[in-house]
């Protein structure tokens, strides 16, 4: 068959299966590949009915210009259309939208006129108005967000072809909001053929990323919508639809558009839904949910959508390229890297802020990337061998190795206490001893270290890229800027130690390693070096994502690492990034966990406090800042206990990774909130002081609801669910002080305090007294209050 025109290609698109993306075998999804029209969209069909609509209604002549509002999609669809009748076009849209969209509207002949993306599409519709009543005369608006025939469009095709296509037996359709076309006149026609029919329509989050789709809260309403039309809107979060999108694309080869990831999310918190119910009636008919997919990837690959896994996730501003960088997941491990505290101050502020920082932003890399393709990892340095490990031995009147040993142990035992998660590792100095003398004798080799006086130099003047991570000419160092002049014999005093002649006093001690240069002890920067080639030792990744230094490490410490490592194992992380350490209020007081000016603060609130300032400026140490933030973590766990209670009692789940269906628009939207911030925060330079606003907003707007009785028990568990999955990424909560529900309890606990509660009602105090006893030497603990009673692991 040989068509007129493309026009007549318009429609009939194909209903496609999706199999491995449907995980709930009792309900069968079909999408409806809207891709497959010649202007490759769902808008082709809405361009056509408006511009037949305006002809029939003698509005459009061949002498007037077609104007129209459009984020992308309708414009290729009037630009095509156009192009085969011969009107001119001009389509305003937001700077923001793709720029394959814009091409393809030139290619066709239209033109284009942009208004400011953080307008979205009501920038561009305000201009259209404003074009269309100033001169009416030149401009026809299409005006698809008031105009009937984007519903006629659907109703005359869309909706008769789905019926068609699955000869009735379709149960449900679900359909995102742009101009909400779409779901209007699916809604009209599928209602009249099987009144039983349900339309989901989806809506996305205010605050939203998905190109052509519309918060109706946060933008103008179009004059089509009916809120009371579709028999369901299911809110949908950015980031769950573009994961399916791109699982549509590698799982299912369909490569879909953004909003088609939003409308599977709808579809299939739909499908799981009717799962469940098909277990309660088995003889129900299998339900066949269609979702329309609107257009295809191809529009997409200028945006974030189908980015390299380089130019997505965090990105943090490296020292040498001074401008953010992304971190990139290697081929195995994504490895961070931080000095450790010191052995004579090992609670410092400085270091344990920065393992309590990349410990976030392991758990964070590691949850967006569920399936731990390239997991990431801290990998902490401890240095037992320098002089300040020498001093802590003296004091503590120990050997080095067991001095070193005890104070690793306190190291991680501070560590548990602070919440550190078990991807961050612990590696001391003296268990790499065989690495670090590898290390001294490649750089040998290579003639960029030397032996004298039974010392070993690193010669910077032999290293061409000596400087470059700083920018610092070699040549204009200071001398004694790289180290202490004292005590040392150099060729140039520029030049950094690897490897110390020990003293006599240290000889007498026994603080030294026996080498072939004599009895020595590595510096601090081979120590570090060491921590990390020993992890390649033992069969571990080379490659080192980023390492995060205190501000006072960034010369030499830093550029001397860097030579190291280059020279050693061609080495060099994707990113160098330095932290500055605390500053206390009392310039007597030491900055120090230890020596805290104020008293018995649980250590995971010490974590948040840690965690509450951007890493680029000094922490404040003083009692008002501490009193403040262990009040804001108290909110915190407060807040978690009243919505554990409100919850319904079922089997505790892992962490969320999508807010559930059934959920009010209000608390979706103060939940989707946080999630986005938290995102967004995170990725853009580990920017944690900017997200404590929207958890704190989020929590009041919890607790007045809990307060008001209007927080349901699903919203009660999304809610829970939420801090389940910021607490995997934060590590801040405190479960010991959440109460249990019962499904959370042994069952031989859960039966002691059933006992319990009937000796209480019965006023069988002895029984009562003795069942508690029975359950604290369970581990439990009981807090009755004036309603119930509260039971805790301990």
């Amino acid at each position: 068959m040989i068509h007129d025109h493309v026009l007549s290609l318009i429609g009939k698109t194909p209903l496609v299966a999706l199999r491995k993306l449907n995980p709930f075998p009792g309900v069968r999804i079909a999408a409806k590949i809207e891709e497959f029209n010649p202007g490759g969209s769902i808008k082709d069909r809405v361009a056509l009915a408006m511009i037949e609509q305006a002809e029939a209604s003698g509005l459009l002549t061949p002498d007037k210009v077609i104007i129209e509002a459009t984020s992308g999609n309708t414009g290729i669809g009037l630009a095509m259309v156009c192009a085969v009748k011969g009107y001119k076009l001009m389509l305003l849209m937001p700077e923001s939208a793709s720029e394959e969209r814009r091409r393809i509207m030139l290619a066709y002949g239209a033109t284009i006129h942009l208004t400011p993306g953080h307008l979205s599409t009501d920038g561009a519709i305000e201009e259209a108005y404003r074009l269309h009543r100033e001169e009416p005369e030149r401009y026809v608006l299409m005006d698809q967000f008031n105009n009937p025939a984007s519903i006629a469009a659907h109703y005359r095709t869309t909706a008769q072809e789905i019926w068609d296509q699955t000869e009735g037996r379709a149960t449900h359709v679900v359909a995102t909001l742009g101009t909400s076309g779409t779901v209007m006149g699916l809604t009209k026609r599928l209602k009249e053929l099987n009144p039983d029919i349900t339309v989901v329509a989806v809506e996305p989050f205010a605050g939203h990323k998905i190109q052509g789709l519309k918060n109706m809260q946060e933008s103008y309403p179009p004059g089509i919508y009916d809120k009371h039309a579709p028999d369901r809107i299911l809110n949908v979060e950015d980031e769950t639809a573009f994961d399916l999108c791109r699982k549509l694309a590698n799982q299912e080869g369909i490569f879909a558009g953004m909003s088609s990831g939003a409308a599977l999310s709808g579809a299939l918190q739909l499908a799981r839904e009717l799962d469940q119910q098909i277990v309660k009636h088995p003889s129900d008919p299998p339900p066949l949910v269609v979702v329309i997919f609107p257009d295809g990837g191809i529009r997409y690959l200028s945006t974030p959508l189908f980015a390299p896994p380089q130019e997505q996730g965090v990105q943090v501003r490296d020292l040498r390229r001074r401008k953010l960088t992304a971190l990139r997941p290697g081929k195995s491990a994504m490895r961070l890297f931080t000095p450790g505290p010191s052995l004579d101050d090992i609670t410092g502020f400085g270091a344990w802020r920065r393992i309590v920082l990349l410990d976030v932003a392991a758990r964070f890399l590691n949850q967006k990337d569920p399936r731990n393709r390239t997991r990431a990892e801290v990998l902490v340095g401890v240095a037992d061998l320098d002089d300040r490990a020498v001093a802590a031995a003296r004091a503590g009147g120990m050997s080095l190795e067991v001095s070193g040993k005890q104070a690793l142990s306190t190291i991680r035992e501070l560590a548990a206490r602070l919440g550190v998660s078990s991807q961050v590792r612990f590696v001391s100095a003296g268990q790499c001893a065989p690495e670090l003398l590898q290390a001294c004798r490649k750089l040998l080799s290579k003639g960029l270290g030397y032996e004298k006086l039974r010392s070993v130099y690193f010669d910077v003047r032999r290293d061409k890229h000596y400087g470059d991570l700083l920018g610092v000419d070699p040549e204009k160092l200071r001398s004694g800027s790289t180290v202490d002049l004292d005590g040392y014999v150099k060729d140039n005093p520029r030049d950094f130690t690897l490897l110390k002649r020990t003293s006599l006093a240290d000889l007498k001690d026994g603080f030294f390693l026996q080498t072939e240069w004599g009895n020595v002890r590595p510096s601090w920067y081979l120590q570090m070096a060491g921590v990390v080639m020993h992890g390649q030792s033992q069969g571990q990744s080379q490659e080192l994502t980023l390492v995060l230094g205190d501000d006072d490490h960034r010369f030499p410490h830093l550029e001397n690492l860097c030579s190291i490592w280059r020279a050693v194992g061609n080495t060099q992380p994707q990113a160098w990034i330095t932290a500055q350490s605390a500053t206390c209020a009392d310039a007597e007081t030491s900055c120090s966990l230890s020596s805290l000016p104020v008293t018995d603060i649980p250590p995971l609130a010490l974590r948040f406090w840690l965690l509450s300032g951007s890493y680029h400026g000094a922490l404040q140490c003083s009692a008002e800042s501490l009193e403040m933030w262990l009040k804001n973590w108290r909110r915190i766990q407060q807040t978690l206990a009243r919505l554990h209670t409100l919850a319904p009692d079922t089997e505790p789940k892992k962490p969320a990774t999508n807010i559930g269906q059934n959920i009010g628009q209000n608390i979706g939207q103060s939940l989707f909130n946080v999630k986005q911030a938290l995102t967004d925060c995170l990725e853009n330079d580990l920017n944690l002081p900017a997200f404590w606003p929207a958890l704190f907003q989020c929590t009041r707007e919890i607790n007045a609801t809990i307060n008001q009785n209007r927080l349901s028990t699903q919203e009660a568990a999304a809610c829970v669910d939420l801090f389940r999955y910021l607490d995997a990424v934060l590590g801040l909560v405190d479960w010991t002080e959440v109460p249990l529900r019962p499904s959370d309890l042994p069952d031989h606990v859960r039966d002691l305090c059933a006992r319990r509660e009937t000796a209480r009602r019965d006023k069988d105090f002895a029984t009562a007294d003795a069942l508690r006893q029975e359950i604290e030497a369970a581990d439990f603990r009981i807090q009755d209050t004036s309603d119930r009673t509260l039971i805790f692991s301990c």
